[in-house]
């Protein structure tokens, strides 16, 4: 799982660059944004500890979201809502390339 997300972090300059902002922690996950201006990239995160997780964020710019763990897309006007499996991430791109490397143990 570490390869595959180092996969994801290379692709997505935001992961690698951007200030985090719109923090939130509760005892089986997280979930935070990151924006990027100089490459452009923005990204949602939430992560996933012991159990699934429905995660909501407001505040997101709208656009079409692409996860990079899963590729599910969707469109979003203000608040982004997903599910994150068990001890995996949901890592929502703003016009992001999709799913990025294979589904391992951890990220699927």
């Amino acid at each position: 799982h570490i390869r595959r997300l180092n996969q994801i972090r290379r692709a997505i300059p935001a992961l690698q660059k951007a200030r985090l902002t719109h923090l939130a922690e509760w005892g089986s996950g997280m979930r935070f944004l990151r924006d990027h201006p100089e490459s452009g990239t923005y990204v949602v995160v939430g992560l996933a500890i012991g159990s699934d997780q429905e995660i909501g964020i407001d505040g997101v710019r709208p656009g079409i979201y692409r996860d990079a763990v899963t590729g599910l897309e969707q469109e979003c006007r203000g608040r982004l809502l997903f599910h994150v499996k068990a001890n995996s991430a949901g890592i929502y791109v703003l016009d992001g390339p999709g799913k990025i490397g294979e589904d391992g143990v951890y990220l699927r």
